[in-house]
């Protein structure tokens, strides 16, 4: 028990990270409505720098490269940096077990 919470706290953020590429994979990024945690956008301002930014990703983990620039200019930065950091990560794991085998 004692080391799979340790290794829960260790991959916490290759777990938060995988979890979000994965929701914006399977999100549908046309969909009317969408859920939203901005607290600019809650707070009923309009303008947000942020805001689209999720929804670019899933236009582009969807296909649509241009209707994701149209949406947010740094959606195709931002996927690439999010998916660079969990490659990183899993290498990370797969080192730390592979020494641990050895």
């Amino acid at each position: 028990m004692r080391n799979t919470m340790k290794w829960l706290r260790i991959n916490m953020e290759w777990r938060f990270w995988s979890v979000a590429l994965a929701a914006l994979t399977f999100t549908d990024p046309h969909s009317a409505t969408h859920f939203t945690i901005c607290p600019i956008a809650q707070m009923g301002f309009d303008f947000c720098p942020g805001c689209g930014l999720g929804r670019s990703i899933a236009l582009l983990m969807n296909g649509s490269i241009m209707e994701s620039f149209e949406m947010h200019a740094l959606g195709i930065p931002a996927l690439i940096i999010i998916t660079f950091r969990w490659g990183q990560l899993t290498l990370n794991i797969f080192q730390k077990n592979l020494s641990k085998s050895k």
